[in-house]
């Protein structure tokens, strides 16, 4: 396939500082496995774009491979990529390739159940969210609301400022990916030491790997392929572990519908918007 541009393997979704060395060197393991797949030179790649839109790049044709969430893949990203697989995380609320949120309160909270927080402030991360802002819908929208919960509710641009938020008493809950929330506990525990769970959402399958739909679907049997020996070769043993990965599934558009079903069942009880 050579002669053709490619984008550099980027995994962006848990790229903390803290552990961005790790998530370098899994990408450079990933990329050199597609390239020697693929029949790719070092010349037919060209550098992540930095600063461009994610839903951009990720269109991208030259796509090679990323990780999104699973909200824009059943959204904006339906039927302009490829699903390639998920990893599994270690990390409490995960179960193979399935997730969950944790809902996140202040440790000092007074609060012991989610319906405790009726009228009480929210925070989530954005509305493309799967695990800051889907699955807390959901949650909500279970305990029959009427239309309106919180209120106040309020975009911060990611999970790590939602926490802030919360340990600063802007806001008073605040649904945090599972991957995330075990991230900060273990990377930046003088925060996490000021937060509690309270609860967890409904599961569904995590952030997920995509390809473009560019390839062919010999191809895409053989990234695939090649991506979950990645995953489970020893030499990347080191920089999984550091991230917290344990495995990987191939899963299909069909396993992720739960996603569309959350978001129906939180229609059909009047909840249709996080309020």
């Amino acid at each position: 396939m050579t002669g053709r541009s490619f984008l550099a393997v980027r995994l962006p979704m848990y790229d903390w500082p803290e552990v961005r060395a790790a998530t370098r060197d899994l990408e450079s393991a990933l990329q050199a496995a597609l390239c020697q797949t693929l029949n790719l030179t070092d010349g037919d790649i060209r550098p992540w774009p930095a600063g461009r839109d994610l839903a951009d790049t990720w269109t991208d044709p030259g796509l090679l491979l990323s990780q999104t969430c699973g909200y824009p893949l059943t959204h904006a990203l339906a039927g302009k990529v490829r699903l390639v697989g998920t990893p599994h995380y270690d990390a409490e609320g995960c179960d193979g390739p399935r997730y969950c949120s944790q809902l996140i309160v202040q440790r000092d909270s007074a609060h012991q159940t989610l319906a405790d927080l009726r009228g009480k402030r929210a925070v989530f991360n954005g509305p493309d969210s799967q695990s800051g802002m889907n699955a807390f819908r959901h949650a909500v929208a279970q305990l029959e609301t009427g239309g309106s919960f919180f209120s106040e509710v309020g975009e911060s641009g990611s999970h790590l400022a939602s926490l802030r938020a919360v340990a600063d008493g802007k806001a008073d809950i605040a649904s945090i990916d599972a991957v995330c929330w075990a991230l900060v506990c273990r990377e930046v525990p003088d925060l996490a030491q000021q937060l509690r769970p309270l609860a967890r959402t409904a599961s569904a399958p995590g952030l997920p790997l995509i390809t473009s739909r560019r390839f062919s679907d010999t191809q895409h049997a053989l990234i695939t392929e090649a991506v979950a020996e990645v995953f489970t070769a020893p030499e990347t043993q080191p920089s999984r572990c550091r991230l917290g990965i344990k495995g990987f599934s191939n899963l299909s558009s069909d396993d992720y519908a739960v996603i569309l079903k959350m978001e129906a069942e939180a229609a059909g009880h009047d909840y249709p918007v996080l309020a």
